[in-house]
């Protein structure tokens, strides 16, 4: 008899070794059996069905016990738990704003706005409605208004839940049923009874170390059903409430991600209207609650980090963790900074819904850290710069294959350019690789039969004449150190009534810089240089040094160049950022693929170069 096959799953191929079995066995007593009859076709579909049912089973109970292969939420989050991590809820959108009352408002010298003040914004077309957390409390000015200052305002509303403790419960839990819930505006108090009006409030657990018998924490972790749950210590580990006092838990329920970017708020409360709602950071760190994926990469970083800040990857976990709402992350030590700044550890974060880390969100970084860093080592947090890439796209296409127009080809690479904007870029490990770019573009239609792009590169800067810019591309620069054509160019700035612009041009003896000079463009189209030198620009590097310019204010240009090489890789605080409305398509039609031979005769090829 040959060997048994019991590791197949296809339900086919099982039945057809049950029949097999049976012509075999017994010294080919059933050899002559016909098993697509009626009876015994039913039997072996019964028998090959528990067999393909069992096999599955545990094959998915298997891959469903370890971290790197379930799929459902619920285990990957029970695997997750076994390192300790607890997966991130929705966080909800802040903004801050300044209000101005009249001192009508109140007779009193100071004025306050309570907690849960509201305020509404619209975001595409939809209406959101923000609120206050905590009391605002200011004092007259000296020219009669209440002014306050830094008031931040959340998106969502509070919600406040109550149990009673049953100390018979030895596994006694609370449970949150709402996936609204963020569970950094969480707050948990304890009431003595159900008359109580006075509280004990609890803390979330942080570190063992600080915890024990009279430790007023909490411990948070998603169940079993995907919502989040409160327990409390033993009175070893963490005080345990007694039986019959009132657990209260109040947080905010948010939308997440959609109330980012909201900048104009309007009054939305009974009370008095103050005079003018002043926006001074739009709404930015909502964010969507964590996923499978994002579970399964994170956990395992923060097991290894074991809550403490050593190498790179513990400031990732540590931070990412414990802040919540930020889209991209980057840490690197001081020795590879440039310049080198030893002793200090660089993050830079891009929050969701902005651009920039708000202060508060600084110092809430900083206060995860203070704890958890190396004594000697200073933690320094930057903004991000932004290096933005633009393009000239050019394609044939065989319109015989196709039944869209021109136009609607143009747009439906414009769509793939916008995908691998937000999917592959505008993030810290991110890398614009050409080769894959040409074969999105050539793999969004059919008819698309070649592709060429030519591929640019800018900065934005702010033109000053109160202290020198340093300009960093983060790579090479295209173009000859020592060529006549100028390697940069830049938009036009007014100075004294004349519009000037940058241009570079070879410095004698010197193979790594190039000089930078302001010129200005005469009325008969001639370019007049008028300010000799304001800085260099290295071309291994491309790192521009800018002197103080020629302005009467501050004025707002971008510097353009060609990047040395077609693929362009994020850096330290540098991400990378696709400029659409700068990128032109061409489309045109491949007379060859359309009119045969005869269609090389009107056959144009693109330039390499504009």
């Amino acid at each position: 008899m040959k060997q048994l096959n019991v590791t197949e799953l296809d339900f086919d191929q099982i039945k057809r070794n049950l029949g097999d079995y049976f012509k075999q066995a017994g010294g080919g007593a059933y050899s002559d059996w016909d098993f697509e009859g009626s009876g015994l076709n039913q039997l072996l579909d019964v028998l090959a069905y528990n067999t393909h049912y069992n096999g599955v089973l545990a094959h998915n109970a298997l891959n469903e016990s370890f971290l790197d292969t379930a799929q459902i939420r619920s285990n990957v989050v029970s695997r997750a738990k076994l390192l300790g991590y607890v997966p991130q809820s929705r966080s909800t959108a802040k903004a801050t704003v300044v209000l101005t009352y009249p001192s009508s408002v109140s007779e009193n010298d100071s004025f306050t706005i309570e907690a849960g003040t509201k305020f509404k914004t619209v975001i595409d077309d939809d209406t959101y409605t923000f609120i206050t957390l905590t009391d605002y409390t200011t004092q007259k000015t000296v020219n009669d208004q209440f002014i306050f200052t830094d008031v931040d305002i959340y998106q969502g509303r509070i919600k406040k839940n109550r149990y009673i403790v049953d100390e018979n419960d030895l596994k006694q839990r609370f449970e949150v049923v709402d996936d609204t819930i963020d569970t950094r505006k969480l707050s948990v108090n304890v009431f003595s009874n159900s008359t109580s009006s006075f509280f004990e409030a609890f803390t979330p657990f942080d570190q063992i170390a600080t915890v024990d018998a009279n430790s007023s924490v909490y411990f948070i972790d998603e169940n079993y059903n995907s919502n989040y749950e409160i327990s409390f210590g033993d009175n070893i580990f963490g005080k345990k409430p007694k039986s019959l006092n009132i657990v209260e838990i109040s947080y905010i329920s948010t939308l997440g991600d959609v109330a980012n970017n909201a900048n104009v708020f309007a009054w939305a409360n009974s009370a008095v209207e103050p005079d003018t709602i002043v926006t001074t950071s739009k709404s930015s760190g909502g964010a969507s609650r964590e996923g499978i994926e994002s579970i399964r990469f994170n956990s395992p970083l923060t097991f290894v980090a074991q809550n403490r800040t050593v190498t790179v990857d513990d400031y990732k976990a540590i931070i990412g963790q414990s802040i919540n709402g930020l889209q991209t992350l980057s840490v690197w030590g001081g020795q590879d900074n440039n310049p080198p700044e030893y002793g200090k550890t660089f993050i830079c974060a891009k929050p969701e819904g902005s651009d920039v880390l708000t202060d508060a969100q600084k110092s809430e970084i900083y206060d995860v850290l203070r704890s958890k860093k190396i004594l000697a080592i200073i933690p320094k947090i930057v903004d991000p710069t932004y290096t933005n890439i633009y393009f000239d796209v050019l394609f044939k296409y065989n319109s015989n294959q196709t039944t869209l127009s021109q136009g609607q080809l143009d747009t439906k690479v414009r769509d793939v350019i916008e995908t691998y904007n937000t999917e592959e870029l505008q993030k810290f490990d991110g890398i614009f690789r050409y080769s894959n770019f040409l074969s999105l573009i050539d793999n969004s239609d059919f008819s698309i039969l070649s592709s060429f792009v030519r591929v640019y590169v800018y900065k934005t800067i702010n033109a000053t004449n109160a202290q020198s810019i340093s300009v960093n591309f983060e790579m090479g620069l295209y173009g000859d150190v020592n060529g006549e054509e100028s390697i940069i160019s830049s938009d036009s700035w007014n100075y004294g009534g004349i519009s000037y612009r940058l241009a570079d041009e070879p410095i004698e003896g010197n193979d790594n810089e190039r000089n930078i000079y302001a010129y200005r463009v005469a009325s008969g189209g001639q370019l007049i240089k008028v300010y000799n030198s304001l800085g260099t620009v290295n071309v291994k590097d491309g790192l521009i040094s800018l002197d103080p310019m020629p302005t009467d204010e501050t004025q707002i240009i971008n510097v353009y160049a060609s990047p040395a090489s077609n693929d362009i890789i994020s850096k330290r605080s540098n991400l990378l950022k696709i400029d659409e409305g700068k990128t032109q398509i061409t489309s045109d039609v491949d007379t060859l693929a359309v009119s045969g031979s005869s269609g090389a005769i009107n056959y144009n090829t693109f330039n390499r170069q504009r």
